[in-house]
C-alpha cells in the first residue's frame, strides 16, 4: 500500500466520520431531543473527541494529499489552485463553524439542561450551525473532487 493511498483512505474515513455523525446526529438526534435535551447535551459532549479527532486527520492528510498534486506551474494552467484555494478557505469556515458548535452552543445547551432553562435557543442555534456546516461540506467534497479531476 502506498503512502498516497494511506493517505486518501484516512482522508476520507476523516470525512465520513465527520460529516457522517454530523448527519446521524441533525436527523436522529436533534429531533428526538425536541422532547428531552439532556440525553443530547451529554452526546454531543462524549462525540466531540471523536469530531475534533476526525477534523484533525481530515486537515493533515488533506495539506499532505496536496504535495501530491503536481508542480504549482500546472496547477495555475488548469484553474486547480483557485479551486484549491476556494476549498482551503471554506474548510476554515467549516471548523470556525463547527468550533462555535461545540465549544459555545453545546456548552450553552448542557448549562440550560443543568438549570432547568429552556433549551430550545441551543437547539436552534446548534441546528443551523449543524446546517451551515452540511452545506459547506457538500460544496467541499464538490471543490475537492474537481481539484482531483483537474
Amino acid at each position: 500500500m502506498s503512502l498516497l493511498l494511506l493517505s486518501l483512505w484516512l482522508h476520507l474515513l476523516g470525512i465520513v466520520t465527520w460529516i457522517g455523525g454530523l448527519m446521524y446526529q441533525a436527523h436522529v438526534l436533534v429531533p428526538a431531543a425536541r422532547r428531552d435535551a439532556a440525553p443530547l447535551a451529554a452526546a454531543l459532549r462524549r462525540g466531540r473527541r471523536v469530531t475534533w479527532i476526525a477534523i484533525a486527520l481530515v486537515a493533515a492528510t488533506g495539506l499532505y494529499n496536496v504535495t501530491w498534486l503536481g508542480p504549482l506551474e500546472r496547477m495555475l494552467e488548469t484553474g486547480a489552485a483557485l479551486l484549491l484555494a476556494v476549498k482551503f478557505m471554506l474548510v476554515l469556515v467549516a471548523v470556525a463553524v463547527a468550533g462555535q458548535r461545540d465549544f459555545a452552543q453545546v456548552p450553552r445547551l448542557a448549562r440550560a439542561v443543568a438549570a432547568g432553562d429552556d433549551p430550545q435557543p441551543a437547539l436552534s442555534a446548534i441546528v443551523w450551525l449543524d446546517r451551515v456546516v452540511l452545506l459547506l461540506a457538500v460544496v467541499i467534497v464538490y471543490l475537492g473532487l474537481a481539484v482531483s479531476r483537474a
